[in-house]
């Protein structure tokens, strides 16, 4: 399942760094959805990602899209 996640320039760079984002990992079914959500908490970088055990939150939705995440470290490689 294809998820988009909102970050922090600074935990983006980490996740860059490290080659990984670590566990849990939410996301959006839509990249519009993630970015509502980044606008909404002040956050400025959106990660595509492959969720390989994803399950849905009750709560964090908006009209653009669902929320889950993932259970495990996404690996972005280095």
């Amino acid at each position: 399942m294809k998820l988009y996640h909102a970050t922090t320039q600074k935990k983006a760079k980490r996740y860059r760094e490290s080659g990984k984002i670590h566990s849990p990992v939410r996301g959006f079914t839509t990249e519009k959805a993630a970015m509502a959500w980044a606008m909404k908490v002040g956050r400025t970088v959106i990660i595509e990602f492959d969720a390989n055990k994803p399950y849905k939150l009750p709560d964090h939705h908006n009209i653009f899209g669902e929320a889950w995440w993932n259970d495990g470290a996404i690996v972005t490689g280095k």
